[in-house]
């Protein structure tokens, strides 16, 4: 006998284990399908093994910036097979908690693959057995995959994506970042801190395109200190493979011998997604699922959450999105109207950035005012010797209604989410400027700069 379902919520990431968690909470009777592991790329090859690599680069670089100042004597090497046994125990301690949390709202679990034959029935194949389930609703949740360059293909070895990026045992003593997003620009960053060689090759013009362009510069000074070298403008052209390493041409010209490249250009649809065309799902141009507000996807009965939406490519918005797709169908009113989904890049200084940039407030017809604080006017920046970064809020020109907030400094990643809590309750510079903000705090630096917006900063001369 098929056993019936409230909901199949097929892939056990940010989006799909939150979903189905509360779903169990609303007393719906559950089923997550996970192919591979609980927790998805996010825990497994995402943010959470990138962020270990990362703490350790920084806690590392610091620590040689002190024994170079004479501070400390002694001598530091970084011991990467360590690290990663250090990392698979986060991410198996994470696997173990989300595990738990399904379990104690009573979802059932099952790893396997899952294939969609209509809108009412799910096939699973595991390792043992193959079986046909019911659901009133399912839920895909499904992810991406890596996208790939033509001219420099994946092999797992020498060209790389970040999942092997994030489990190298020996640091590459020179590296290839192919791509000056997010992904790649944290990894870049993390292993020149580990003594790598770093090159970086963007195809526009700026690094992190799309983050307001003076943090972007912020960013590319910062790498450039550290010896890191940054071609815009530029991809790769080809590569050869020879005993001394690849040999890599960019269009700009350059040639590199490097131990290994990084492929980082961002993600593309599965291939499993394009099945769900013939069962009415409808897809948008470049392959992702089409929802609307409330997360349902043209054939009823259907959601879709997380990535295979489409961009932001982030971990939390996924589970905003799912948590809304699992009061839907437990009958409440929830829909997906976030004015503000805050982005977190951890890089050297940290970015954090929500709402609109300068530009695009400018583009869509607002009357803008902007001001930055920099954080050479901030007393922790100074006692910290953290001076290359800013703050600044774009906000409309009458009213004062911030419209975005971008930071780099360090802990801006944090700092970011006070700055999505002010737009999403439609706070004003003023509102902010208002707020006391404990002293000496980074956090003072987003007071300061609504202070600035005002035309009333405090600790910045009249221009």
């Amino acid at each position: 006998m098929t056993e019936k379902y409230d909901a199949v919520v097929v892939g056990g990431g940010p989006g799909g284990y939150v979903c189905a968690i509360r779903l169990g909470q609303l007393g719906k009777k559950t089923l997550l399908v996970e192919e591979r592991e609980l927790g998805g790329e996010c825990t497994n090859a995402g943010c959470i093994p990138s962020k270990v690599i990362i703490s350790f680069a920084n806690k590392f670089h610091e620590a040689k910036k002190l024994i170079n100042d004479g501070s400390l004597l002694g001598e530091l090497q970084p011991n990467l097979a360590k690290l990663q046994e250090k990392k698979d125990k986060v991410i198996q301690r994470l696997r173990d908690g989300i595990a738990f949390l399904l379990k104690s709202n009573g979802v059932k679990i099952v790893k396997g693959h899952a294939e969609i034959r209509d809108s009412s029935s799910v096939e699973i194949t595991t390792s043992g057995s193959r079986e046909m389930v019911s659901a009133s609703n399912i839920v895909i949740a499904s992810g991406t995959a890596p996208t790939e360059l033509p001219s420099i293909p994946f092999d797992g070895k020498h060209v790389i994506s970040f999942a092997e990026a994030l489990s190298l045992r020996e640091l590459p003593k020179r590296l290839l970042v192919v791509g000056g997003g997010p992904i790649g620009l944290e990894l870049g960053t993390a292993y020149s801190k580990l003594g790598s060689g770093v090159i970086v090759v963007e195809l526009m013009q700026q690094l992190l395109p799309g983050i307001e362009p003076e943090l972007a510069r912020i960013v590319k000074r910062s790498l450039e200190k550290k010896g890191v070298k940054i071609h815009l403008g530029t991809t790769v052209e080809n590569y050869r493979k020879n005993g001394d390493g690849l040999h890599v041409n960019l269009t700009s010209g350059d040639r590199y011998v490097v131990d290994c490249v990084l492929v980082a250009v961002g993600k593309r649809p599965t291939k499993w997604l394009e099945k769900l065309r013939d069962l009415g799902v409808e897809l948008d141009g470049k392959g992702f699922i089409k929802v609307d507000d409330r997360m349902r996807t043209s054939v009823d009965g259907v959601y879709a959450i997380g990535d295979v939406t489409g961009p932001p490519f982030l971990a939390h918005r996924a589970s905003r999105q799912g948590i809304v797709a699992a009061e839907v169908i437990a009958g409440q009113n929830a829909v997906f109207d976030n004015r503000a989904i805050p982005n977190a890049i951890f890089t050297d200084p940290e970015i954090g950035s929500v709402g609109y940039t300068e530009a695009e407030a400018r583009g869509s017809g607002f009357s803008v005012t902007s001001a930055r604080f920099p954080l050479s006017a901030l007393g922790r920046g100074v006692l910290e010797d953290e001076t290359e970064g800013v703050v600044k809020i774009v906000a409309e020109g009458e009213s004062g209604s911030i419209l975005g907030i971008h930071i780099a400094a360090p802990h801006a990643t944090e700092l970011i989410n006070e700055a999505a809590l002010a737009l999403e309750m439609a706070a004003t510079a003023e509102d902010v400027g208002y707020t006391i903000h404990a002293h000496p705090t980074f956090a003072e630096s987003i007071n300061e700069a609504a202070h600035a917006v005002l035309r009333r900063a405090i600790h910045l001369a009249p221009r």
